[in-house]
């Protein structure tokens, strides 16, 4: 079953396992702004990252001595998730800890995703309670992906990213197992415009590290129509596509793949956030259609 909040621009349909945003529609232009997945490319939409982001050195983890297994991107994507009461604009999806949970994550926790459409924008708001009387690490993120072309007779070149600061922005480079290796090199010098090309996806993500912008445009050469992603406090962010594919992924996380040389341990995990004993924590990131 789908959920479905909207405005009267605005519509978002969200898939109860992994709270996965599954639509993005414009009633205004009767224009589908989300990938839709296919398996020729990636059966994917918009995937919640949790309790971790991107992937682990051999798959797996230590805290406190022992040893846990952790699958990429962490295990809430294929959760079912209880839908708290709805308006017709707003939404709560609940996931917690369980028995299965704790074999990969042995923390006790309460993790939220809440959606609401005003006017033109979707906000999605990530919060996590820490249940347990000791620290617990987390990351969190988001991997929405957008339709690249959205107009016919466009292609994938016509667009490109717009920050909203003039910077240099530089990637970090992954090797096959998706996993640091050190090396990096800019994709922007002292500027905040990135067209798009596969050939900046042939060795996977752009992984940003820091990144000087709290918000992202995707533009078209070509039509008027934007998206802009407000991913705010978040501290790294990943853009990517496989080559050949018609979509773009925008993905502003609270953490990174492990590097080639981690020790292991989830503590000592890059990016990785601490939440004290009975703590909370709260991250908003927002994307508005822009049609005029």
């Amino acid at each position: 079953m789908m959920y479905r909040i909207e405005s009267n621009i605005l519509r978002a349909d969200i898939n109860p396992v992994g709270a996965e945003l599954s639509g993005l529609y414009s009633k205004k232009t009767g224009k589908e702004y989300l990938w839709q997945g296919d398996p020729a490319w990636w059966t994917g939409r918009a995937p919640i990252l949790f309790p971790i982001v991107c992937s682990m050195k051999d798959s797996s983890y230590i805290y406190n001595g022992k040893t846990y297994n952790m699958p990429k991107h962490g295990f809430v994507r294929h959760a079912a998730f209880t839908v708290k009461p709805f308006t017709a604009s707003k939404i709560v999806f609940e996931y917690s800890d369980n028995k299965e949970t704790r074999k990969a994550y042995p923390f006790a926790f309460l993790f939220q995703v809440i959606f609401e459409v005003v006017g033109n924008t979707l906000s999605t708001t990530y919060t996590v309670e820490n249940r347990n009387s000791y620290p617990m690490y987390f990351s969190v993120g988001a991997h929405e992906a957008y339709r690249c072309p959205w107009e016919d007779g466009e292609t994938f070149e016509d667009y490109y990213l717009e920050f909203d600061k003039d910077a240099t922005y530089i990637t970090e480079t992954v090797n096959d197992a998706g996993l640091i290796k050190g090396d990096t090199y800019p994709v922007i010098e002292n500027g905040r415009v990135l067209p798009l090309t596969h050939e900046l996806f042939v060795n996977d993500a752009l992984i940003f590290k820091t990144v000087p912008s709290s918000k992202v445009r995707l533009k078209s050469k070509k039509s008027p129509t934007v998206i802009e992603v407000d991913y705010q406090d978040a501290p790294q962010l990943g853009i990517w596509t496989k080559v050949g594919a018609p979509y773009i992924c925008i993905e502003p996380w609270y953490g990174l793949p492990d590097d080639v040389g981690h020790d292991g341990r989830i503590e000592n995990k890059f990016g990785m956030v601490k939440l004290d004993a009975g703590g909370g924590f709260v991250w908003e990131h927002t994307i508005a259609v822009r049609e005029d």
